[in-house]
């Protein structure tokens, strides 16, 4: 764990030290959900409201083509009501609001549209993602109530681990501060139970941000 904030913290460093490379930070909201079935059978989600906020360098590669590596903390979940028993989380459970802590490290590539310094750019690329804790809250068909921690583990329960493409429009201005919007599809299922349901985690975003340094 310590290896992921270690290693994009060293690189940023790093880079600083280069005249043509600019550091970014950036903030925003976000709205997350998950594409959630059981046995195949779609089950009802809404989304929740989170926050997003991050660092990240520019750094020249091509032309127009920029190399844009960040780290970002973001919070996420998923409300889902069954139709069908599933576990996890439970197999007795009516529904499940979940509350992820999250960090990605993201490997991003930006073509910026036009030369001006002020400017369209699109940045696309995969990120890796780290679920640092999470909650779950759902009631039973008993008519019980539980909260609790989720379980994370390599072989059952849910997964910590996982990876997402991301697709970023945005706009930059000429003393460079940046607005833009954010999707996140995450690839693989949260689900580690073999006849478990499949939990594939989605977000939306908007991110503001500003870049120091580089040179003008």
């Amino acid at each position: 764990m310590k290896r992921i904030f270690i290693l994009p913290v060293t690189l940023f460093c790093a880079l600083a030290c280069f005249s043509q490379v600019k550091l970014e930070a950036f903030a925003g909201p976000l709205t997350s959900s998950a594409f959630y079935t059981v046995k195949g059978c779609k089950q009802p989600t809404d989304n929740k409201w989170g926050f997003q906020l991050g660092a990240g360098c520019k750094i020249p590669f091509d032309n127009r083509l920029w190399f844009t590596p960040a780290i970002s903390y973001k919070l996420l979940g998923y409300k889902v009501a069954f139709n069908q028993p599933s576990f996890p989380p439970d197999l007795l459970a009516t529904d499940n609001n979940t509350t992820l802590n999250d960090v990605d490290v993201e490997v991003l590539l930006q073509f910026d549209f036009g030369k001006s310094q002020s400017h369209f750019f699109l940045k696309a690329g995969p990120a890796f993602s780290f679920i640092l804790t999470g909650k779950e809250s759902y009631n039973l068909q008993t008519g019980d109530h539980v909260d609790r921690s989720m379980t994370f583990s390599v072989l059952n329960s849910y997964n910590r681990y996982n990876t997402a493409v991301v697709i970023q429009p945005g706009y930059e201005t000429a003393s460079g501060y940046l607005i833009s919007a954010k999707y996140a599809q995450y690839l693989f299922s949260m689900n580690n139970e073999e006849e478990g349901p499949t939990i594939r985690n989605y977000m939306f975003g908007l991110t503001v941000g500003k870049l120091f340094g580089g040179k003008k």
